[in-house]
């Protein structure tokens, strides 16, 4: 039976997935005492989601809420940590925005841990051991490990990861920002660099541009995916060097 939960929106894949790693090769926590929804073997064919969900709530000792932007934009994550505070579970949020980000949410006022922080973490890894969820303290590997996962995790809060393409030679992003150009354009901010560009060249930020109406107007927060040819990067007085990603295919995935 998993001992921890953790929780976390499905538009952080890649820091859930670099959380998990840190957590057992760093931190000392098995897979089987992990539950998490990134892993496949998670679910058997035909299972309710939901009804899993929150089985492995109740099961659990503590949860681990992985605190993004996206995190607090999401219901059913807001509604899976009310389930732990209701269930009295030992309960860790680790936050990935500031304090002020926090403010008028059920967040406010708690004690909170930085996933950027090695202090911060430092104190989370003795508190998994001292309530059990850790059964060894291997601190020589959690020293090794921590500065390269803090760095990760800093990385994410800037934006600044490397997006590789799946088998088909698509890319997934968030959408970051929009911005404000001629009326027949569309052009939004991604988080992140796509790996392999098509120019070949070194950008600061990563920017999807396209003619209105070939695909769908996208929002901040929104996930897309994409497939391109051809991009290129210029120099803006407001953003630096900055690439144009011109999609051939691009999907809104929610």
């Amino acid at each position: 039976m998993a001992k921890i939960f953790i929780s976390y929106s499905s538009k952080n894949e890649k820091l859930v997935s670099c959380f998990l790693e840190f957590l057992q090769m760093g931190m000392g926590v098995n897979n089987s005492d992990i539950f998490c929804t990134a892993y496949s073997e998670s679910f058997v064919t035909g299972e309710t989601f939901i009804e899993k969900i929150r089985e492995k709530l109740q099961e659990c000792e503590a949860v681990i809420s992985l605190i993004t932007e996206e995190y607090l934009e999401s219901k059913f994550c807001l509604t899976e940590m009310g389930a732990a505070w209701g269930m009295s579970k030992q309960f860790f949020p680790l936050l990935l925005v500031s304090y002020a980000d926090l403010s008028d949410t059920p967040l406010q006022g708690m004690e909170m841990r930085k996933l950027y922080s090695e202090d911060d973490m430092s104190r989370v890894y003795d508190e998994l051991y001292d309530c059990g969820i850790s059964q060894t303290h291997q601190t020589n590997e959690f020293r090794k490990r921590l500065p390269v996962f803090v760095r990760q995790t800093e990385n994410f809060l800037k934006g600044e990861y490397v997006i590789e393409k799946d088998s088909l030679g698509y890319y997934e992003a968030t959408v970051s920002s929009v911005r404000q150009v001629k009326e027949n354009y569309r052009c939004y901010g991604i988080k992140g660099h796509i790996a392999e560009p098509p120019d070949g060249e070194e950008a600061a930020s990563d920017w999807l541009f396209y003619w209105r109406g070939v695909f769908p107007d996208l929002h901040v927060g929104e996930k897309v995916r994409f497939k391109t040819s051809k991009s290129k990067v210029n120099k803006f007085p407001d953003l630096g060097l900055a690439r144009n990603i011109y999609p051939d295919d691009l999907q809104v995935l929610g």
